[in-house]
């Protein structure tokens, strides 16, 4: 049974240290943790950086005009990153409040183990006292019953000082106990604010106390058989020492012994008197300060329960004073009987108060156990915050990463439908150059056969090619500078109206009445330069691509609205759980503070507990020499064997009371270990809540290099369709401009190349040619 709770004592100091172990380790993991996250973090900016240094477009030269795209994607892109760089901050600050949230449940579980530990010696200490005292009552009790047997025994005069000496031994015994019960209950709550002398006193007591505990557990771990053999060693030197004691008075006469009883009498009582009066003292100063910082309703209750201690002490010592006056006085053999009777009344008395000292230990262990379980309640409440606050800045993660796939899913239908844009454009500007080659071709060959068929009229060609070849000249250099005038102003338009698109959503109404004034513009031109049926036709077409354009950019501006909306909504959300969270660690500091006053009381009061050791060593000391005085005066009684068979009988008593306080031990050391289990539990638990931080530190970086890719790929290939554009755009340009002066001489023309047979023919054919080509190139252009 005792071997037992060693073993289990042994594994709660291994679990102890191996939690301790792994608290270290965790601090150590989270520190690795903070530095690989700012690392990751450092190398997406610079990532960020690069991509921003290499989506940067350059101007032309002329500085008014922008290359192509890259005029659209200038002043969008930055934006773009803005709102990454947002992103950045936001998850930046997150973790840095994830992690001091976990900083401060780890600096509380290290109160709490400090906390248990101290707990546990506390426990130990009570207990070790407990023990203690009753096995000093027992010791008592079967010296009083010796005595008992010696005055029946023995009738001599020399004899009856005996029990009067053993009593008064036991009395002081009783005393010291009695001092010690009280100051130990005022162990743990004395203030932090006693005098140096009170606090060296304190230490001494204590050291001493220990020294007594530590002795007293190596006693109750052995086994039984050796505490038996140890208990007869001991029976065997009470038995040497008596006999030598009663050799010695047995030679002494009556004067002698009574001169040497009363000496030691008076060096007993003024030691007792001078113990009695210093401990008063310390306990009436502890009572003062602890009154000093305690409330007048704690004070009142306890002053209750010790006033009563407190009488009784002067009533001892006047009943020790009443003793040794009637032993002056009356003759020894008359007062033989009256004494055992007073002595066995006194003896009850003092048991009685023991018992009372031992249920106010047991009350101030519930006490104790009490508070601790409010402080392990008090830190459950705090965990369930930290949780709740951790789950809140989950959820605004996510939704930071919804709004940011929503912006992205916008983002690219815009391009997608700028794409759609490029391909039409690129096939108009095909069919263009097949049509223009077709007039083209036809036009030379007439020219050719009417050079041919006119050879006779060879001044009249001459002189018609040379005016023509003047207007023609003419003319081209007109309409191609009225053309690129337009040209400039129409990409000028456009490209305002993208990049007006890309940065904010909200000018999208702007630039629709933009286009539709162009637009209106363009319709008039082509209503002023052609005036046919097609042109009806054009309107239709324009304005049902208007109409259809109109409606899409309303539903992408009630889209962005919605968005925006849930975006504040969002903001407010994330502001109130940052107050949330401001107002938790203004908490947790204060309630830091306060462990680290209680701290620094706790080592006070251990530096009073090493003085009061120290004290209770040297008294220890004074009663181990008045021990061995009494075990020197027993040693004859002892060899009564009578006697023998009713001291085993105790001694088996007094062993199953030590095995129920053992399985006592090992049901609290069973106790301890199942909340160093619950404490490793938390531990657990903390590290399953911080791997889904770094999951999404992965994921952040997997995506930043994703939308780096795409974002290259893209820009590299809206530049390569821009530019084929661009020259198409203007080789159609060219073309169509070339026809249009080819008509236009031909008509101006028309009434001298009426004379040549044929020509009417050629110029209608040319005509129809050129309002197909007109009619099939102005509905794509107003598209």
């Amino acid at each position: 049974m005792c071997i037992e709770p060693r073993r289990t004592k042994f594994r709660l100091r291994s679990s102890f240290s191996d939690t301790v172990v792994e608290q270290d380790s965790m601090k150590d993991s989270l520190d690795n943790l903070r530095i690989k996250a700012e690392d990751q973090f450092k190398r997406l900016n610079k990532e960020i950086d690069g991509i921003k240094g290499c989506g940067s477009i350059r101007k032309i030269s002329s500085g008014s005009e922008l290359l192509g795209l890259g005029g659209i994607l200038e002043e969008h892109v930055p934006q773009k990153w803005v709102e990454v760089d947002k992103t950045l901050e936001t998850l930046k600050t997150t973790l840095n409040t994830v992690y001091e949230c976990v900083d401060d449940v780890v600096n509380l579980c290290d109160a709490s183990l400090c906390e248990s530990q101290q707990e546990r010696r506390f426990k130990e200490q009570l207990e070790a006292m407990v023990i203690r005292n009753f096995l000093r009552s027992l010791h008592e009790e079967f010296e009083a019953k010796l005595w008992e047997q010696r005055a029946q025994v023995c009738g001599s005069q020399s004899i009856n000082w005996l029990p009067k000496i053993n009593e008064l031994s036991s009395l002081r015994q009783e005393l010291d106990a009695i001092s010690r019960s009280l100051s130990i209950p005022e162990m743990g709550q004395l203030p932090s604010h006693l005098s140096h002398e009170g606090g060296e006193e304190w230490n001494t007591a204590i050291r001493k106390d220990r020294l007594q505990r530590n002795v007293l557990s190596s006693h109750m771990s052995l086994p039984t058989s050796l505490r038996e053999g140890i208990g007869k060693l001991e029976e065997s030197k009470n038995t040497m020492l008596k006999t030598t004691e009663s050799s010695k008075i047995e030679h002494m006469t009556k004067d002698e012994l009574v001169n040497y009883f009363k000496n030691e009498m008076s060096e007993m009582k003024r030691n007792h008197e001078s113990i009695v009066h210093d401990l008063t003292e310390e306990c009436f100063i502890l009572k003062r300060e602890f009154l000093k910082e305690k409330g007048p309703s704690s004070s009142l209750r306890k002053d209750k329960e010790f006033d009563i201690l407190r009488k009784k002490i002067p009533d001892f010592i006047l009943k020790l004073d009443d003793i040794l006056m009637e032993n002056e006085k009356s003759p020894a053999c008359c007062k033989d009987s009256e004494s055992l009777s007073r002595l066995k009344g006194r003896l009850d008395t003092l048991l009685s108060v023991n018992r009372h000292l031992k249920d106010l230990l047991t009350d101030k262990g519930k006490e104790v156990d009490c508070r601790l379980s409010n402080h392990s309640f008090a830190e459950l409440n705090l965990l369930k915050q930290i949780r709740r606050l951790k789950s809140g800045i989950e959820d605004a993660n996510t939704e930071i990463s919804v709004r940011e796939e929503v912006y992205k899913c916008v983002i690219r239908e815009v391009a997608f439908e700028i794409k759609q844009d490029i391909e039409d454009i690129y096939m108009e500007s095909i069919i263009k150059q097949e049509i223009c080659g077709i007039i083209f071709k036809e036009a030379v060959r007439d020219v050719q056969a009417t050079i041919n068929w006119g050879i006779e009229d060879s001044e009249l060609e001459s002189i018609i090619i040379q005016e023509m070849r003047g207007i023609i000249f003419a003319e081209v250099i007109k309409d191609n500078e009225a053309k690129l005038n337009l040209m400039e102003m129409k990409y000028k338009n456009e490209n305002e109206m993208r990049v007006s698109l890309e940065a904010n959503a909200l000018d999208k109404e702007n630039a629709l009445r933009i286009d539709i004034g162009e637009k209106e513009q363009l319709k008039q031109e082509i209503e002023i330069i052609f005036l046919s049926s097609s042109l009806e036709e054009c309107e239709k077409l324009a304005r049902e691509a208007l109409t259809k354009e109109k409606e899409h950019f309303e539903l992408v501006i009630q889209d962005l609205n919605k968005l925006k909306d849930h975006a504040r909504q969002q903001e407010i959300l994330i502001s109130e759980s940052n107050i949330e969270l401001d107002s938790r660690k203004d908490e947790l500091v204060a309630a830091l503070e306060k462990i680290d006053v209680n701290e620094v009381e706790i080592r006070k009061l251990n530096q009073k507990l090493k003085l009061a050791t120290m004290e209770l060593r040297k008294a220890d000391e004074e009663k181990k020499k008045l021990h061995g005085v009494i075990q020197e005066k027993e040693n004859n009684i002892l060899s009564i064997k009578a006697e023998e068979n009713e001291h085993r009988k105790k001694m088996e008593s007094i062993i199953m009371s030590v095995q129920g306080l053992s399985k006592r031990v090992v049901d609290f050391e069973c106790r301890v270990a199942k909340e160093i289990e619950r404490n490793n539990l938390r531990f657990e638990n903390l590290n399953v809540q911080c791997n889904p931080l770094i999951q999404k530190a992965n994921l952040l970086r997997s995506t930043g290099l994703v939308y780096k890719q795409r974002l290259e790929i893209k820009c590299s290939d809206l530049q390569k369709a821009e530019a084929e554009v661009d020259l198409l755009g203007d080789e159609v340009d060219a073309l169509s401009s070339l026809l249009e002066k080819i008509y236009i001489a031909l008509d101006h023309y028309s009434p001298i190349l009426q004379h040549y047979p044929g020509t009417e023919d050629d110029l209608k054919a040319f005509k129809d040619i050129f309002d197909v080509s007109h009619h099939i190139y102005t509905p794509h252009k107003t598209e």
